[in-house]
């Protein structure tokens, strides 16, 4: 026998010398209980019979909780948050008449002041007109022709001013004044009840 063969044979008897005692030492460990939710059951930890170490073969986990009762848990609080966080419905689509209503609003402001103007521009003639009618004697004679020439100068100022109304709506593509009021009519409660929805 050669020396090689020799400690061959040595070192393969001090193997199985050393598996033999893992297997012992393991066989030795005492049962470990391992209780599941409502049940009283023990688990047995199975000794290890073949002659592989214990480090290379333990591959022994200690046991979780429930899965079923880990999944129930993760469902809970799953719909918890669901219910926490209310669903935001999409912003609602803004219609036509909707979206002009800002252009209409600057042209409607822009006709309430030529509107102002025109309604001073009358209550002065009217007041020259109270003026001439309330004229006797000898005044009505003199400043009648005076009063007149001036109301009939506001008449004037009055009817330009009326036209330049006109002049404003056809300007943004409008007709008559009266076809513009009913476009910004419809675009203001369309752009209202847009805002409303936007609130809700």
């Amino acid at each position: 026998m050669t020396a090689v063969t020799a400690l061959a044979l040595l070192i393969s008897k001090v193997l199985d010398k050393a598996r033999e005692l893992s297997a012992k030492l393991f066989e030795k460990e005492t049962i470990q209980p391992v209780a599941e939710p409502n049940e009283r059951r023990t688990t047995q930890v199975i000794p290890q019979t073949d002659k592989i170490p214990m480090q290379e073969k333990n591959t022994h986990k200690e046991p979780t909780a429930n899965p079923s009762s880990q999944k129930q848990e993760l469902q809970a609080k799953t719909q918890t948050t669901e219910q926490e966080k209310p669903k935001i419905p999409p912003k609602p689509v803004m219609s036509a008449e909707a979206t002009a209503y800002p252009k209409l609003l600057k042209i409607y402001k822009e006709l309430n002041r030529q509107n102002g103007i025109i309604f001073d521009a009358e209550r002065e003639r009217n007041e020259l007109e109270l003026e001439r009618d309330s004229l006797k004697g000898f005044a009505k004679l003199t400043k009648k022709g005076e009063l007149q020439s001036r109301i009939d100068c506001k008449n004037e100022e009055i009817d330009l001013l009326k036209i330049g109304l006109s002049g404003i709506v056809k300007r943004y593509g409008f007709q008559t004044v009266h076809d513009f009021y009913k476009v910004f009519s419809v675009s203001k409660t369309a752009n209202a009840e847009y805002r409303d929805k936007v609130d809700k």
